[in-house]
């Protein structure tokens, strides 16, 4: 808005506002006396442009982008702790809060409720995706004598941490809501409400999954795959708690779906069923000419990393209502851009040379990624 407005043309238009007689050579006394104060007025311009680009939209960030979503009710996603099963040896359960430690890494020991079952986990103390390295079977060191405790250890990743949420996915929220519009218990209102809650990064919604007054929202996790049982738990109770045991017919199998009394946000007579999509495995095959001296084990992990970017762009930015495709081109692109490769032939996907076609109940997971390389 203020592009024009630098230094220098503000110098030049007061320069040029001198009396002819008067000297405007840089060193003189009028060219001296007025740099300070263009400078500044510069200065004051470059402060304007860019407190405009703070309270629009499209280019607000941080906290100025947390007001501007907070005047539509849209708040940022915090950063989350990731949680572990806990395997454990001994004559007596270590209580709940005892703290355990591995690898520099924190975690404190909770109990929790998943499918009517308690069970115990360990939450890391350090919020986000730093926590989402231990592998099962590493010994959980405890930070303090636990009487009757012989051994233990981390069990599966249970629910990821995530990165408190970023501007570009909380614009993104922002914008669904603002354009959506969500109202009146529609299909971007259920969206909206499952995004809102931590841990579901993208919502795909089926309305009229199994006749009149369902809906099936599936909850996609900030890294592109199955958002955690926890996860989806917390969604289904956000929009319509799930207590009476009530279930559909959907393709043959009983689906539980929520109560529809309207003690969540959904409308009264709208019964929710919030799921996971189903992970799609993923395998993929080339064969690859390598320049001398390249380390083929680096050359696959940079392709793993792109071809996981890939998915996840396409489990989170493909339109709600499409079906997402891989396809041969795009990871032929990726090929393509490896440093270290020559040439390559005969890519599959799961043995396949042709494109692969995902519903909107499934989003695709990495495999295994053969190279067989020649230099």
């Amino acid at each position: 808005m203020f592009e024009d407005r630098t230094y220098e043309n503000i110098m030049a238009e007061c320069l040029a506002t001198a009396p002819p007689d008067i000297d405007t050579r840089q060193g003189g006394i009028f060219y001296d006396a007025i740099a300070s104060a263009c400078y500044g007025i510069a200065s004051f311009y470059a402060d304007i442009s860019t407190m405009f680009d703070l309270v629009f939209l499209d280019t607000a960030e941080g906290e100025y982008l947390d007001d501007k979503g907070a005047e539509h009710n849209v708040h940022r996603n915090p950063a989350t702790a990731a949680r572990y099963e806990f395997n454990w040896t001994g004559t007596a359960e270590p209580p709940v809060g005892s703290r355990f430690f591995t690898s520099n890494l924190y975690f404190t020991l909770q109990e929790g409720v998943l499918e009517g079952e308690r069970y115990l986990y360990l939450e890391a103390e350090a919020l986000g995706v730093i926590s989402n390295t231990v592998l099962p079977g590493t010994a959980a060191v405890s930070m303090g004598a636990i009487g009757g405790l012989l051994t233990s250890t981390f069990g599966a990743l249970i629910e990821i941490g995530a990165d408190i949420e970023s501007d570009e996915d909380y614009r993104h929220r922002i914008r669904e809501k603002v354009s959506g519009p969500a109202e009146n218990g529609n299909r971007q209102h259920y969206k909206t409400w499952a995004e809102e809650i931590a841990g579901c990064a993208r919502a795909r919604v089926i309305p009229l999954f199994a006749g009149p007054n369902t809906v099936m929202v599936i909850c996609i996790g900030p890294d592109g795959l199955p958002a955690a049982q926890t996860v989806v738990d917390r969604v289904q109770e956000h929009i319509d708690p799930m207590t009476l045991g009530k279930t559909v017919d959907y393709g043959g199998q009983q689906i539980p779906v929520g109560d529809g009394l309207g003690d969540g946000r959904a409308n009264i007579g709208a019964h929710l069923a919030a799921v996971a999509p189903e992970a799609i495995v993923v395998n993929v095959s080339f064969d690859a000419v390598l320049r001398p001296g390249t380390d083929i084990g680096r050359i696959k992990e940079e392709a793993e990393n792109k071809f996981i970017d890939l998915f996840k762009d396409l489990a989170q930015n493909t339109p709600e209502r499409q079906n997402s495709v891989i396809r041969i081109a795009e990871i032929n692109a990726i090929i393509f851009s490896l440093n270290g490769l020559i040439d390559y032939s005969n890519l599959t996907l799961n043995g396949s040379s042709t494109n692969m076609e995902l519903t909107v109940r499934q989003v695709a997971t990495l495999g295994e990624v053969v190279i067989n390389a020649n230099i």
